[in-house]
């Protein structure tokens, strides 16, 4: 379970009782509007949209920011992981 303090991520276990903080992103100046959880190559990460104009990309299992996509004219309110890589990549 994903939630956001303006530009803060804080990622729970929602699954377990204590609602454990499992771990936290930080790195947008603005408000986060949204994320996205995808797994690949048996890794994890969250992309984020953002009103700094820009979109990040986190490795969840380093816990850190990979990549930074920067020059959007507005704010980022949507985005979203592709699935087009991953079904090429694992076609025979």
């Amino acid at each position: 379970m994903l939630f956001t303090q303006a530009t803060t991520y804080f990622v729970f276990d929602k699954y377990r009782s204590s609602s454990k903080l499992i771990n936290t992103f930080t790195g947008h100046s603005d408000d986060v509007w949204s994320i996205d959880y995808s797994t690949f190559d048996d890794s994890q990460f969250i992309c984020s949209g953002s009103s700094d104009k820009t979109v990040r990309v986190w490795d969840v299992d380093n816990n850190k920011q990979i990549q930074s996509f920067n020059g959007h004219s507005s704010d980022v309110y949507y985005v979203k992981f592709s699935s087009y890589h991953y079904h090429n990549h694992h076609q025979n």
